[in-house]
């Protein structure tokens, strides 16, 4: 006949070890919690196939050795040298009267009395051989094929219960673990690039010529200008030393024409100044000539220098805004791997997740379906129950 072990197994389809949920040990705690749940609701006349004949010497109260298994008692009897003499039962607070031959509860040899106390178990009067049945829970482990003291028919119900309680072991062992993700998170993204206008050299513009002044043109050594203040002659005529003196030309031309009315030599004075103010004009016009050809040749270095400094900005500009492309090149090539990365990770991820979400799905199977067993060896268990009992009523 199959063990216990190998009906649950078959029953269930778990491959029960000494490591697996459950272990062997503890489906011999289910079949022995099984056969023990069967006993207890036996009814009393079916419990003598569970009980067990156990002797002891009976003593003095209070002196009491006999240690009971289950406390489950069906009968108990005393020796009277011929018969065995069955014992009534009384209370422990009554062993004291029934020693008093007196006392209506006497205990005789031939009316002894039993008692329970402390797990104990007693008869009188002392000193007689005595027996009881008691009943007895059997221990049954998994390599066991039979149940000794135990009613066959009623076997497999233990296999039932120890069936029931191995598929709750097993669901309590289920385990969904925590979802952890095993891929590594990308880069995280790089910072933008700053975006300005490009670092542009300071631009040094070359030292200008130096700027053309402009000198008055001296005509026959005179140092004076035309423009300075005309001298009045006062020595009527003028001096030789007047018709040198410049600054009073003007003053002897007037003295001539209005107080002297020498025309002939007013006339000479006019020619002579106006002979002095064309020469004047040449030199004012090669003095003038001079200074436009030293400003033309200011100006055109002028010119040129700022040429050469616009040239140096655009270069220094192009050079900046070729290094900013650079930069923005860099930053987008940057972004574009952080984003590959991204995409395989999530590609990672995704495949966690769903490798995660069949495990939940097989997991949550696999519980209905030990779920719907469970439920399916409860009705077989209450149903094979109420038969077992129905089929020995009274």
């Amino acid at each position: 006949m199959a063990t216990f072990e190998a009906q649950v197994e078959g029953l269930t389809s778990l491959a029960i070890a000494g490591d697996t949920s459950p272990t062997q040990t503890q489906l011999t705690q289910f079949l022995t919690d099984g056969a023990k749940e069967i006993i207890n609701i036996l009814p009393p006349n079916l419990l003598d196939w569970c009980a067990s004949e156990e002797t002891f010497t009976s003593t003095v109260p209070n002196s009491e050795s006999e240690t009971m298994n289950t406390g489950k008692i069906l009968r108990v009897y005393r020796s009277d040298g011929d018969f065995d003499r069955v014992c009534r039962r009384i209370k422990a607070d009554d062993k004291g009267y029934v020693t008093d031959p007196d006392d209506m509860g006497y205990a005789s040899v031939t009316d002894p009395v039993f008692y329970t106390q402390n797990n104990k178990i007693n008869v009188l009067p002392e000193g007689g051989s005595c027996k009881y049945d008691e009943v007895q829970y059997p221990a049954v482990a998994f390599g066991d094929s039979a149940i000794a003291v135990f009613p066959d028919e009623a076997e497999y119900l233990v296999v039932l219960y120890g069936c029931i309680k191995s598929l709750q072991n097993s669901l309590g062992a289920i385990n969904i673990t925590t979802f952890s993700l095993s891929a590594s998170a990308p880069a995280t993204i790089p910072s933008a690039p700053s975006i300005s206008g490009g670092s542009v050299s300071p631009i040094t513009i070359a030292a200008l010529p130096t700027a053309p002044s402009y000198s008055p043109p001296s005509v026959g050594g005179a140092t004076e200008s035309l423009t300075t203040t005309m001298d009045a002659d006062s020595s009527g005529s003028g001096t030789d030393a007047d018709f040198l003196n410049f600054s009073k030309w003007f003053s002897v031309a007037g003295d001539l024409i209005e107080d002297q009315e020498d025309v002939e030599l007013a006339n000479a004075q006019i020619q002579k100044i106006s002979t002095y103010l064309n020469s004047y004009q040449l030199a004012l016009t090669d003095s003038l000539n001079t200074f436009n050809e030293a400003n033309a040749v200011y100006q055109a270095g002028v010119q040129r220098n700022l040429e050469q400094s616009r040239i140096n900005m655009q270069d220094a500009q192009k050079e900046a805004d070729m290094a900013l492309q650079a930069a923005i090149q860099d930053y987008t090539l940057e972004l574009n791997r952080v984003s590959a990365d991204a995409s395989k990770y999530q590609a990672l991820v995704s495949a966690e997740v769903q490798t995660y979400s069949q495990q939940i799905a097989e997991k949550t199977q696999e519980y209905q379906w030990m779920s719907g067993r469970i439920e399916m060896f409860k009705t077989d268990y209450e149903s094979g129950v109420q038969k077992f009992l129905s089929g020995y009523k009274d």
